[in-house]
């Protein structure tokens, strides 16, 4: 394994990066990728380091990191599996180390991997790292859609059982169909992410992420809402990738939802999801009927959200 000082190692399991160290630096286990990256500078590759035969139970692992005595502070509600997979989502490369016994397995997790992070390199024990270029700029997965990057790949068709697929719409969700709908929508769904909007809270940008368990929540405002003098505050890229995008009745009021399993029904995601948005006849009665649709999420927002962008 070729070494570099322009290469950080990353990743949720020690023993898998001390098997591959070689002298690299290695992040604290608990570091996201994009934290050690500041917007227009040049910052170190980051390769994060995924041992094959742990990698399902850490994206399916739902304990808090509290839990495991590896949170920061009180503030810090990750789940060992929002962990695992934003190591993977913000690499600038996925080293899988160690083989399952069958081999098929092996390819699924590799599949898999591809799935999750399609904008990162994906490496085998013994390639070079001396190859692969960080980034300097953070994006967050959850909301890589707003600046007109790729949430996600659309692969419905499964390749050894793994299947992805992306929901995109224009019109909002009812909140009562989407909140019961959840636990079907997420059914054999390994990492899901985007983001959304609700009829009731038509100013907010939901955020949707989940790997082990779900967590939604605000993000900020639409720019629909946004004086026009406020504009030039606001990232270029969300800029470009809203007026490029702009619907005459919703704005850039829109959602884009990424979904990545083993065994998961992409149609049946899509139809689900569909039967959650207003109807035509709830769409005609107005934004003002909307705020007043019984709202489940409530909770997951104060009353008075922040709606910057």
């Amino acid at each position: 394994m070729s070494t570099s000082t322009d290469v950080l190692l990353c990743g949720f399991w020690r023993h898998a990066l001390s098997e591959v160290a070689g002298g690299l630096d290695v992040l604290p286990e608990t570091v996201e990728p994009d934290e050690s990256r500041v917007s227009g500078r040049s910052a170190p590759a980051v390769v994060t380091v995924v041992p094959a035969d742990l990698l399902l139970d850490g994206l399916t692992d739902e304990r808090p990191l509290r839990e495991v005595g590896l949170h920061r502070d009180d503030r810090d509600e990750r789940g060992v599996g929002d962990l695992v997979a934003r190591q993977i989502e913000q690499a600038d490369a996925v080293l899988l180390t160690g083989e399952l016994d069958d081999e098929w397995e092996t390819g699924q997790l590799r599949v898999l991997l591809r799935r999750l992070a399609p904008w990162a390199g994906h490496l085998r024990p013994g390639d070079a790292l001396t190859s692969v270029r960080g980034r300097a700029e953070p994006v967050a997965a959850a909301t890589r859609g707003l600046r007109g990057h790729a949430v996600g790949v659309h692969e419905p068709v499964p390749d050894h059982g793994v299947s992805a697929c992306i929901f995109r719409a224009r019109r909002p969700f009812h909140p009562v169909r989407l909140h019961d709908a959840l636990d079907g929508v997420t059914e054999h769904v390994l990492r899901s992410r985007g983001h959304f909007w609700l009829a009731s809270r038509p100013d907010l940008v939901m955020t949707w992420e989940s790997a082990g368990g779900l967590t939604l929540g605000p993000h900020g405002g639409w720019l629909a809402g946004l004086p026009d003098g406020h504009w030039a505050d606001v990232d270029p890229e969300r800029r470009l990738a809203a007026a490029l995008d702009w619907d005459p009745y919703y704005d850039d009021r829109h959602h884009q939802l990424s979904f990545t399993g083993i065994d998961l029904d992409p149609v049946r995601i899509h139809r689900t999801l569909t039967r959650c948005l207003l109807t035509d006849d709830e769409l005609s009665r107005g934004e003002q009927h909307w705020r007043r649709l019984p709202d489940p999420f409530r909770r997951a927002y104060p009353a008075s959200a922040a709606t910057e962008v």
